[in-house]
């Protein structure tokens, strides 16, 4: 910004060209810094399919729930592979006693993808309170 003073009358002159192109920088800097979220976004994501997969044997613990919900736990014990049907107030208490047994601490999650998202939430909390490391959701080979 630059004052000038003009030399015959004294009188003092603001430069407002500067002034104008330092306002629309900064106006532009933001237009373009900004980004802009459509939540209601026009994306579909099939979340139980995927295009990579570990083909694995159960490692320690699977928690498989169905589409009615119904909860089987398995499990390794002694090389052996071991299935016990559950509720979900007794997940705990089983998981926590399985976990106890187990190295890695690991859970394995597959459900069924027609199940509400809240449901699954609400059995992976049970799995952390119940001592488990690390949860990881079991997907299907994408067709």
């Amino acid at each position: 910004m630059k004052i000038e003073r003009h030399r015959k009358r004294g009188e003092l002159i603001l430069e407002l060209t500067p002034l104008i192109d330092v306002v629309f920088l900064l106006l532009i800097f933001f237009l373009v810094a900004t980004t802009f979220d459509d939540m209601k976004g026009g994306i579909k994501i099939d979340l139980p399919q995927s295009t990579i997969r570990e083909i694995s044997d159960i490692k320690e613990i699977q928690i498989i729930i169905d589409k009615n919900k119904n909860l089987i736990l398995n499990y390794k014990e002694k090389g052996k592979k071991e299935q016990i049907s559950l509720s979900k107030e007794n997940l705990k208490e089983k998981l926590s006693e399985k976990l106890l047994e187990s190295k890695e601490k690991n859970v394995i999650i597959s459900a069924d993808k027609k199940l509400d998202y809240g449901y699954i939430v609400d059995i992976m909390t049970i799995a952390k309170e119940a001592g488990a490391n690390s949860l990881d959701i079991d997907t299907a080979d994408k067709k």
